[in-house]
């Protein structure tokens, strides 16, 4: 093997380990983090009235973490919307089952009020399996939606505890 192959090769594994998720062994029983999660909306939409939609169904997308590695990095996140938006402001709640490269999961409940398009609100974690069972913590976010597209974002901060 000449030298160029054996940069390229050892430039290849890095790249590789690097990118993978957080194992048991590397995570922290305990931190803060932020995260943002991209996401679009199915479901079903009723109008109630001129001033009044209520939106019911899935936001399903991916989370980053803001340091791009570590804590629910690269992670699916499924999760459930009931939105009650009445002369502009929204009043929502919802749960999400978060599934990492590993397949261990993190469940939370959260919601939010705001006036659209922005709705701030309170995450919290309520368990999970594998690496993440018997997590919890309290988190901060604010989903924010892109006009009428049924896309958005999300942006995540806050702080996780495992036994």
């Amino acid at each position: 093997m000449n030298r160029a192959t054996s940069v390229t090769y050892a430039l290849a594994v890095a790249a590789v380990c690097l990118s993978l998720p957080a194992s048991a062994a590397d995570l922290p029983k305990s931190g803060k983090y932020t995260a943002h999660y991209g996401w679009t909306f199915t479901g079903q939409v009723q109008e109630l009235g001129p001033d009044r939609t209520v939106y019911a169904g899935v936001v399903p997308g991916v989370i980053f973490n803001d340091t791009g590695k570590g804590f629910l990095h690269k992670a699916r996140s499924d999760c459930t919307l009931f939105n009650d938006v009445n002369q502009g402001r929204a009043n929502a709640i919802g749960t999400c089952v978060i599934t990492d490269a590993d397949g261990d999961r993190v469940f939370l409940e959260w919601k939010c009020t705001g006036v659209m398009p922005a709705c701030p609100g309170d995450e919290r974690f309520v368990g999970g399996t594998g690496k993440y069972t018997g997590i919890s913590g309290d988190n901060k976010f604010q989903g924010n939606f892109i006009g009428n597209t049924g896309a958005g974002w999300s942006d995540w901060s806050g702080e996780y505890k495992l036994p």
